[in-house]
C-alpha cells in the first residue's frame, strides 16, 4: 500500500511541476508580447491588436462606402433617366419628325438616354444628314403644295 501511495504522490508532484513549467513559460511569452523594446515601438501585443482593429475598421468602412456609393449611383441614374425623358419628350413636342427619326436609330437613342447632354450634337448631325439627303428624289417622300400632298416614288 505504501508503494501505491508513493506512486500517486510522485505522479501528483510530477503533474504539479509540469503545470508550473507551463505557467512559467506562458508568463514569459506574455511578458515578451506585452513589453515594449523601446519607447517608440509598441509591444507585439499592441501591434497585434492594432492590426486586427485596422482590418476590421477597413472592412466596415469599405462596406459603408459601397452602400452609400450604390445609393448615389442609383440617384444619379434616375436623374439622368429623367433628363433623357424630358429631352426626348421636348424634342417630340418641338419637332415630331426628328423624334420619329430618332426612334428609328435605337443605338443612338440608347446613347442619348445614357448621356442626355449629347442630344444637341446628335440633332445637328441628324438634321445635317436629313437636309443633305432631302434634295435627292429617292429620299424625298412627299412635298407639300397648297395643302395637298404629292407622293413621289
Amino acid at each position: 500500500m505504501n508503494i501505491l501511495l508513493t506512486a500517486i504522490l510522485l505522479i501528483n508532484i510530477l503533474l504539479l511541476a509540469v503545470f508550473c513549467g507551463v505557467i512559467i513559460k506562458l508568463r514569459g511569452v506574455y511578458r515578451d508580447i506585452t513589453t515594449q523594446t523601446d519607447e517608440k515601438t509598441p509591444s507585439l501585443f499592441t501591434q497585434w491588436i492594432m492590426t486586427i482593429a485596422d482590418n476590421f475598421s477597413r472592412s466596415l468602412i469599405a462596406q459603408a462606402k459601397a452602400t452609400f456609393m450604390g445609393k448615389q449611383s442609383g440617384e444619379a441614374r434616375a436623374e439622368k433617366g429623367i433628363d433623357a425623358d424630358l429631352a426626348e419628350d421636348s424634342l417630340n413636342l418641338i419637332n415630331p419628325g426628328l423624334g420619329a427619326i430618332l426612334n428609328s436609330f435605337p443605338a443612338l437613342r440608347k446613347t442619348l438616354r445614357r448621356n442626355p447632354a449629347l442630344i444637341d450634337l446628335a440633332l445637328s448631325k441628324l438634321s445635317g444628314k436629313i437636309s443633305a439627303g432631302a434634295g435627292t428624289p429617292a429620299r424625298q417622300v412627299f412635298t407639300p403644295s397648297n395643302g395637298q400632298t404629292n407622293f413621289k416614288i
